[in-house]
């Protein structure tokens, strides 16, 4: 048995899914014990500065124009067929992987169906004009589309949703069912929950990855065991595992909902209405990212058809 490696893994967020503590314990299993990890968890810069390996949510800025697409409105049923499409399409594209090389990543997945929970100062959103002017936390990749829809997209961190809209500063937001169960937004805060249908107003890329430092350290009997794991490929370990695991957790999440606050669905032509008003940033989004020379609409193409596939 080869020496013992102890490694710090740091998650951003918690959102109530066990994929992180399942991906530690497959490693260690196929290691044979030879890889320990131990665990630390919060948005603190210096914990995760320490850390060995990371899982975060890369969903923000312009770093990512690729990754980026995975965001575009009304793509995905579920994790599930997310997560299988996300790998497969990291298999498939050089310029995806060569995008995210700045560390070496281990896990890529999509997080569960998301959402817009509205407040209950601001009530339901049940059609556009119920949206119109509200403060809505959003990330830049749809602040378009938010202000398209009639709100007006915030910027807030991910612990100061709660707060703000509790106080009235936050009318809506954007926001994984995952998470707004486990900051329990329906017991008052934000009891309003309004889905889009079949299909998900956005998703978000979850990932795991390592400091480049940390790989190279590792022998490469361990390295190959690691890259087994996910990941690349529809049917690698990480994607599948990632995607049952959220939208398992996902059923309990709704139930929560329902018990404790409104789950609002579209209607049928409101939703139309949606995708309508959505479609021109769908298409600025692709060309904006094929004028920095990526392959934007042939990854779209193949995305929307790796959906169709896995659905």
């Amino acid at each position: 048995m080869g020496k013992l490696m102890e490694l710090v893994l740091h998650n951003i967020h918690d959102h109530g899914t066990e994929i992180m503590d399942e991906w530690i314990r497959e490693v260690e299993t196929r290691s044979g014990g030879r890889v320990r990890f131990v665990k630390t968890s919060g948005e603190n810069p210096q914990a995760l500065k320490a850390a060995d390996v990371v899982r975060d949510v890369p969903a923000e800025g312009d770093r990512y124009l690729l990754l980026n697409l995975i965001q575009i409105p009304f793509i995905f049923p579920s994790s599930t067929v997310g997560s299988r499409v996300i790998a497969q399409l990291y298999e498939e594209y050089a310029e995806l992987q060569r995008e995210l090389s700045d560390v070496k990543v281990v896990g890529l997945g999509i997080g569960a169906y998301m959402a817009i929970y509205s407040s209950r100062l601001r009530g339901p959103i049940r059609r556009i004009e119920d949206f119109k002017g509200a403060r809505t936390r959003s990330l830049s990749m749809i602040d378009r589309v938010i202000e398209t829809l009639g709100g007006i997209p915030e910027h807030v961190g991910f612990s100061e949703i709660g707060r703000l809209m509790a106080t009235g500063k936050l009318d809506a937001t954007v926001l994984g069912i995952l998470p707004g169960h486990q900051c329990k937004l329906a017991d008052g805060i934000a009891p309003y929950c309004t889905l889009t249908g079949k299909t998900s107003i956005t998703m978000h890329p979850m990932r795991i990855y390592m400091k480049w430092d940390t790989w190279n350290r590792l022998p490469p009997d361990i390295q190959k065991i690691i890259d087994d794991i996910g990941p690349a490929g529809s049917d690698c370990w990480f994607a599948v595992q990632s995607g049952r695991d959220a939208d398992r957790h996902l059923v309990e999440a709704l139930e929560y909902i329902e018990q404790k606050g409104q789950l609002i669905e579209l209607a049928p032509e409101e939703l139309e209405r949606w995708h309508r008003l959505v479609r021109p940033h769908r298409d600025a989004a692709i060309a904006a990212a094929e004028t920095r020379g990526l392959p934007a609409r042939k990854f779209f193409d193949r995305m929307n058809e790796l959906v169709a596939t896995y659905s």
